[in-house]
């Protein structure tokens, strides 16, 4: 049978010259099962090495349920293609498989030890069945150490990642992911709670992700590197970190958004958190009910600009994170223009350990919703270790019947620092709110 099953590729394949890329093979053809009752994963591994020897090649796979015992190992020039991401489906049965012997980080995989170049995963769903806060979880579709691949209209369900492209160590990967959803990332991969969940994780330099979606991941959105691209994508729901957490310099972020929860009660940490690096542009994004910041810069992030953005129902809408970075270490060359905070917990805007920067043209609206403390005074709070920076053309005002926002712009350094090093230097402040009360120099 085996033999036959061979002799059969053979033919097939050699019909056709060494430009098979462009050659399209029907995977049903070869023996595949849509039913959901055997294995596919070695019929599909041997049509993967048997294109790839032949410089690459289209394996179309039709509508069905397509059981997995083991890994998908991809290889390069290899586009893999289901009918759509609600008719092609692959999934793990829990109970059976060599899926806790397995290497393979995800059910569709790359080897990392060589580079992979072209690789395309598209309209298809991979379901990986793993519980919430599970151990030995596997990612949907992690391709590791490639260049110039892509996943694409891919739906992955109950997975460590859903999507992801790590393990490339050049300046420029070319990857894409787009029009991807991640639902349920939500295992891990050892009982000691390491490799937490993310949605869909990118660390390739170069990488653009775009037109795609991550709801109830441990992490919506992580990326760690250079040059990295977020474009209308939308984060929901996490239940580890952030709706976004970006360490990556040269960051570039617009059009997406976050939604922590139903309302500010339910939400979960930050919206946006971008973190440690160098150059980031963060416009036109949303970030609603999230329990921490809806957008949240950690020192020391640098040359960094947020510029037309909203934080609804945040517990502090934008600010300066400290946490394990203590002063003398800073955020500088910050720009917060144009962005509104509304219905925040504590503070619309947040800023210490920040200098040589500017904040113009923001809104702070209807805040305090946690009630006003000692330290949760400001719309628009200056704390410690705040240098050189401009505050002009900021508004702040409450037309709630019952006022919260009680302070507008509040210089805890007037009244409240009483430590001549962490007091403000050199802060050039214009501001009058329209309701609340304002504490300056």
């Amino acid at each position: 049978m085996k033999k036959a099953f061979w002799t059969l590729i053979f033919i097939y394949l050699s019909t056709y010259s060494a430009t098979i890329f462009c050659q399209e093979i029907h995977a049903i053809d070869f023996g595949i099962d849509p039913s959901g009752q055997n294995d596919n994963s070695k019929i599909i591994n041997e049509l993967i090495d048997s294109l790839s020897q032949k410089g690459g090649g289209i394996i179309l796979i039709p509508e069905g349920k397509f059981l997995l015992d083991d890994a998908i190992i991809l290889k390069s020039n290899i586009i893999f293609r289901g009918k759509s991401q609600e008719e092609t489906i692959f999934f793990r049965n829990p109970d059976s498989g060599n899926w806790q012997n397995t290497k393979a980080q995800g059910l569709f995989t790359t080897n990392p030890s060589i580079l992979n170049n072209g690789v395309i995963v598209e309209h298809l769903r991979v379901n990986g069945n793993f519980e919430k806060k599970a151990s030995g979880g596997k990612g949907g579709v992690c391709l590791r150490n490639c260049t110039n691949s892509t996943i694409r209209f891919v739906t992955t369900e109950n997975t460590w990642h859903g999507s992801a492209f790590y393990d490339y160590k050049g300046v420029k990967s070319g990857n894409l992911i787009d029009k991807v959803i991640s639902l349920n990332a939500h295992t891990f991969t050892s009982k000691d709670n390491s490799g937490r969940p993310r949605g869909i994780l990118v660390t390739d330099a170069g990488t653009i992700v775009k037109n795609s979606k991550s709801s109830h991941a441990g992490t919506g959105f992580y990326a760690s590197g250079k040059d990295i691209v977020f474009e209308n994508n939308h984060a929901e729901y996490w239940f580890e970190d952030n709706g976004y957490y970006l360490i990556v310099d040269n960051l570039r972020i617009s059009n997406c958004s976050a939604k922590g929860g139903d309302s500010p009660e339910k939400g979960f940490g930050s919206g946006f958190a971008i973190a440690y690096k160098k150059g980031a542009l963060i416009e036109n994004s949303r970030a609603e009910n999230c329990s921490n910041y809806g957008f949240r810069i950690h020192v020391p992030q640098s040359d960094t600009q947020l510029i037309n953005n909203e934080a609804i129902g945040c517990g502090n809408g934008f600010g300066i994170e400290i946490a394990s970075h203590p002063f003398p270490e800073v955020s500088s060359n910050l720009l917060f223009n144009n962005n509104t905070s509304e219905r925040s917990g504590l503070h619309g805007f947040l800023f210490r350990q920040m200098s040589d920067s500017k904040i113009i043209g923001n809104k702070a609206i209807n805040g305090n919703q946690r009630g006003v403390t000692l330290s949760t005074r400001g719309a628009i709070a200056i704390k410690e270790y705040v240098s050189n920076c401009e505050f002009e053309e900021n508004q702040c005002f409450d037309n709630q019947s019952k006022k919260t926002q009680l302070y507008g712009l509040y210089d805890f350094s007037v009244n409240q620092i009483t430590s001549e090093a962490k007091k403000g230097k050199n802060n050039k402040i214009k501001h009058k709110s329209t309701s609340g009360t304002d504490v300056f120099q």
